[in-house]
């Protein structure tokens, strides 16, 4: 049972870092440039451990609440979305391949969470949706590995674009695979009421 807490905990401040971060990181990674790269993997790989920090403190400090199981996925959402949009428009993936992403996040916080909020649900991030968090984190910082590398190494450059397509077809997979729980609540919280009049 989540209790009110202060909106502003050192939960929320982690939680709302991670927006902030999310054009910092794009803005490298559209520089195309080596130091780009390097930093905007590093600051990616320090954005996730934000994320968690965030649940660490809340926690901790006894402040788990509904605003921040709102929050905590929206701010993973829009931090991922914004980099991989910025990694296809750099050109280190194809940019048909955030259409999943975006597909997938539009579904979730547009119509499954503002849904699930009518029948008083809120839909806090669950295994699933971590998983899919670390898997495009460790994605993100791999693809920037991966140029980097290429950089300095010839040879890697003939095939590293589609070890980078591999890698993020995974997690393109997981990510859209990683909704249906929520489908699932959002559908028996719908069924609950009906079931109730009966």
């Amino acid at each position: 049972m989540s209790r009110p807490t202060s909106f502003w905990t050192l939960a929320n401040f982690f939680t709302f870092l991670r927006f902030l971060l999310a054009p910092v990181v794009g803005a490298m990674l559209l520089t195309r440039q080596e130091w780009g790269l390097w930093a905007g993997g590093w600051t990616a790989g320090f954005a996730m451990i934000t994320d968690y920090l965030d649940g660490y403190f809340a926690r901790k400090h006894g402040g788990v609440s509904d605003l921040g199981k709102i929050f905590d996925p929206l701010a993973d959402a829009v931090f991922f979305l914004v980099v991989i949009v910025c990694l296809g428009l750099a050109g280190y993936i194809p940019l048909w391949l955030s259409i999943p992403f975006l597909a997938r996040e539009f579904v979730q916080h547009v119509y499954l969470r503002p849904t699930a909020a009518v029948f008083g649900v809120v839909l806090a991030a669950n295994m699933w949706g971590k998983m899919k968090t670390v898997i495009q984190c460790v994605v993100l910082v791999a693809i920037c590995i991966s140029e980097e590398i290429a950089l300095y190494w010839p040879w890697f450059a003939g095939f590293h674009r589609w070890l980078n397509l591999g890698m993020f077809a995974v997690a393109a997979f997981v990510s859209v695979a990683s909704i249906v729980p929520y489908v699932r609540v959002v559908l028996a919280a719908q069924r609950a009421p009906a079931a109730r009049e009966a």
